[in-house]
């Protein structure tokens, strides 16, 4: 299992063997890099932690547990962590301002306690293997799989979720086997039960909101608390950079990490040969600016497709986009210039409102007031940003557009009606018995408004008296960041090459911060993310706080069939690759390719089907067929083995693995 996981710990690693009991760790060494090996003990021996992640404010939670008679032995985060629970059990979990997912073990209590951060920035899956009362946990899903007792078996109903909404709905994977921690939850095992709680959940209670605070003083608390975030996320004891994408977003944490670094701030990104898709001209307008020690990355649609298989290894799900890929590939430049750790601009969209969802809910909403009013229609016009001109067939397909599903205005998944929907449109894809799995072994029916309505009913309490920004930002959390950019696009692609994402706009107290403000702040009229455009316009170039959200995308069908490499995708997508893996019908699959082979430029809707397709089979040979071997095996060192019993098989089991 440790094995399989070195490319996310390629320093150092440790075992702990004791009776019933086996925590393994690879170290990925960024804090106390002289004595922060794990497994890592408390200091009376009775509490034994694995940790995966970073508490940013472990100083100052040390000055308070040395204040309260706890005794470290190392300047380590994990120490820290380990003495808060200690000292405050899960409620240590609200104290903590980080990225985490751990475990630890209660040795006198036989207790197991086990947690994942709020945002789910760090990944914990795990299994109970059936009939041996054991449970398997691990940071992906091919550690566990390392153990051959697994079941590999397609979960239909998390691919059905996958098609929907792009990501497994209710803690699932795409195995039946395996789950994952939900962000914001914890799980206690003792005496052979699992209990899983809920520890933190999104709140945009309207009752929090401060309505009578000037503006000004919003941009000053917005200014500090990122200044701080990004203070907080520069405590290393190695080199931190940063992502520059030339949006608003990165620009402004690599002006405040810039600000605020002792170091020289070295900066990363990627440019595209596709004109389309390249952001290049801004980059270097914030490279310039900040006087930046900068790095980009050229991506062609060749590096994309050759470097495609193992994209979906490293994100253990079926993707919509290859926009993972150009990222695997930007981490291992980050690495390859000898640093760990990078600051990126992750999660300011889904905090301060930059998605154009939010801006066509707020249309949608404006235009249910009055569904019939030939004056919505000319507004509509108007708004340049949100409605193509392109001639009256384009502009009645966008009024069809903003017209849908007015009557359901008040239901609580509204502003991502049309994406599930959209997303279900390619469910035809399904072959026969793919429909029928999904049917068979799911509460939750085909029929998409079943699905809805399921879904809809998890929604955190008092979710009706929310303001429809907030109710669009707590689905594009809860599903697109959790569930995508902080894995496929986030955690996975960086770790791949042992490199950390930081994630300033992610700081529990920033977000505190947000939920107390009024939503224009937000979004104002259809400008998103209005208050830091407004905050940092005198900071930062024209070019960019005037700058229109422009979405991180890569080449699809361009770079998997127009290429060529497209031969590994007709190889998979033939029929015969089709009947063999059992999930598609050969006959849509044909006419997919089909479309594909005779468009010079493919659909929106034809791209998300061919990568999503393909990466399904490269997931089923990857994870269903395939055997899990170690690409490397790490130097394991046995920290501890406690009591006599074990330690014959133990060592008999490490001197198997060394050779």
């Amino acid at each position: 299992m440790m094995g399989m996981l070195t490319h996310r710990g390629p320093d150092e690693s440790g075992l702990l063997v004791a009776p019933g009991v086996a925590m393994g760790h690879v170290r990925l060494s960024i804090v106390d890099l002289a004595s922060g090996q794990q497994p890592l003990c408390s200091e009376d021996g009775r509490h034994w932690i694995v940790f995966n992640g970073e508490i940013f404010n472990h100083v100052e939670l040390r000055e308070e547990l040395v204040g309260l008679g706890h005794v470290f032995k190392t300047r380590s985060d994990t120490e820290v962590l380990v003495n808060s629970y200690r000292q405050w059990g899960p409620a240590c979990l609200h104290r903590l301002n980080g990225q985490w997912a751990f475990c630890i073990w209660d040795r006198d209590e036989n207790l197991f306690f086990l947690a994942r951060d709020r945002w789910g920035i760090r990944p914990l899956f795990y299994t109970f293997l059936p009939g041996s009362g054991t449970l398997a946990f691990a940071s992906e899903l091919k550690a566990i799989l390392a153990d051959d007792r697994i079941q590999r078996s397609w979960d239909l109903r998390s691919l059905r979720d996958i098609f929907t909404c792009w990501v497994c709905e209710a803690g699932k994977t795409p195995l039946q086997s395996i789950d994952q921690l939900l962000p914001g939850h914890y799980m206690i095992i003792q005496g052979g039960r699992a209990d899983i709680r809920r520890w933190w959940e999104i709140d945009y209670s309207p009752d929090l909101v401060e309505w009578d605070r000037p503006i000004e003083e919003w941009c000053e608390r917005v200014r500090a608390a990122l200044k701080l975030a990004c203070t907080l996320r520069l405590r290393a004891d190695v080199a931190v950079g940063a992502y520059l994408s030339g949006g608003l977003d990165s620009s402004i944490i690599a002006l405040l990490t810039n600000q605020v670094s002792s170091k020289p701030l070295r900066t990363f990104s990627l440019t595209f040969a596709d004109a389309e898709y390249d952001e290049s001209e801004f980059q270097h307008m914030m490279a310039d600016f900040l006087g930046t020690d900068h790095s980009s990355l050229r991506v062609t649609r060749d590096l994309i497709a050759e470097s495609f298989q193992k994209v979906v290894w490293h994100t253990e799900t079926p993707i919509y986009r290859t926009a993972p890929a150009p990222l695997w590939h930007l981490a291992r430049t980050v690495r390859d210039a000898g640093l760990k750790v990078v600051l990126t601009g992750e999660g300011a969209d889904e905090v301060f409102g930059g998605y154009d969802q939010f801006k066509e809910a707020k249309i949608r909403h404006f235009w249910a007031r009055s569904p019939g009013s030939v004056w919505r229609k000319r507004l509509l016009e108007r708004v340049s940003q949100s409605t193509p001109q392109a001639g009256l067939r384009g502009r009645a397909f966008w009024f069809g557009f903003y017209e849908q599903g007015l009557k359901e205005i008040e239901r609580p998944g509204y502003s991502h009606h049309l994406r599930w929907k959209n997303g279900q449109s390619l469910l035809p894809l399904l072959s026969e018995a793919g429909r029928e799995g999904v049917s068979r072994h799911s509460l939750r029916p085909v029929d998409s408004q079943d699905w809805t309505t399921e879904v809809e009913r998890t929604v955190p309490d008092g979710f009706d008296r929310w303001n429809f920004l907030s109710k669009a930002q707590y689905w594009e959390i809860r599903q697109l960041l959790a569930g995508y950019l902080l894995s496929s696009q986030g955690d996975r692609m960086s770790m791949a090459h042992g490199i950390e994402g930081r994630y300033p706009f992610l700081d529990i107290n920033l977000f505190e911060l947000s939920r107390r403000m009024p939503p224009d702040l937000k979004l104002r009229a259809l400008v998103e993310k209005f208050i830091l455009r407004r905050t940092f316009t005198r900071d930062l170039p024209a070019g960019i706080t005037s700058r229109r959200k422009n979405a991180y995308r890569a080449p699809d069908a361009l770079a998997l069939y127009h290429s060529p490499l497209r031969q590994r995708v007709l190889e998979s997508l033939s029929p015969e690759g089709v009947r063999r893996r059992g999930l598609f019908s050969v006959e849509s699959v044909g006419k997919l390719l089909t479309r594909i082979r005779g468009q010079a430029q493919t659909t929106s809707r034809d791209n998300m089907a061919l990568v999503l397709t393909y990466s399904a089979h490269l997931f089923h040979d990857h994870f269903v067929e395939g055997k899990m071997v170690p690409s490397a095996l790490p130097p394991l060192q046995t920290r501890v083995i406690l009591g006599a019993g074990p330690r014959s098989q133990a060592e008999r089991s490490l001197a198997q693995l060394r050779n």
